[in-house]
This record gives C-alpha cells, sequence and structure tokens, in this order.
C-alpha cells in the first residue's frame, strides 16, 4: 500500500489465505500441520549443500512453493473481489482499489 501523509493512496497487492476449518468451526490442526512442513522446504530448499549433478536441475524448493500456494491459497469469485473492492474502497474514503 502506497501512503502519503499516512492516508492509503494505491493498494499494490492483494493476498488470499485461507485455513481449512473443522465443521465445528475450529481450526483443521492436520491440514495446519501439513503447511507448516511445507514452509521451511519454500525457504530453505534452494540451499544446497552439495551440488547435483551435471545436467540435473534443483528446483525442489520451486515444487514446494506450488505445493504451498495450492495449500494455503484462496481464489476468490468475481463477486468477492468486487464485496473487497467497496469494502477497501469504503474504509479509505476513496477509490484505491
Amino acid at each position: 500500500m502506497n501512503l502519503e501523509n499516512r492516508q492509503p493512496v494505491q493498494l499494490l497487492r492483494v493476498g488470499f489465505y485461507q485455513y481449512r476449518a473443522l465443521t465445528h468451526g475450529t481450526l483443521d490442526c492436520s491440514h495446519f500441520r501439513e503447511i507448516m512442513a511445507t514452509v521451511p522446504e519454500v525457504a530453505f530448499g534452494g540451499l544446497q549443500f552439495t551440488k547435483p549433478k551435471a545436467g540435473v536441475v534443483s528446483a525442489e524448493h520451486r515444487f514446494a512453493k506450488r505445493r504451498l500456494e495450492h495449500l494455503s491459497l484462496w481464489k476468490p469469485t468475481q463477486g468477492d473481489r468486487s464485496k473487497l473492492r467497496e469494502l477497501v474502497n469504503h474504509k479509505a474514503g476513496r477509490e484505491i482499489m
């Protein structure tokens, strides 16, 4: 978000993250543990102690990043986006999104 005089003037990026909940409303801990187990692979998977064999590209961290996105990202509908845009702009007092 860009600010001018401590007021928002532009929204740069919006991330839609979601964690699964059980039917009674609590966090699905097994799914959350799966997400948390993937995070170190994404963060440190590109660090290699040994070089890969010639002709082999080390891409484990890229696959881990994709797996993490699949586990935790929410793809909102157009209606969800328009409602969010309406709420953000109302809160800001002008159109920033």
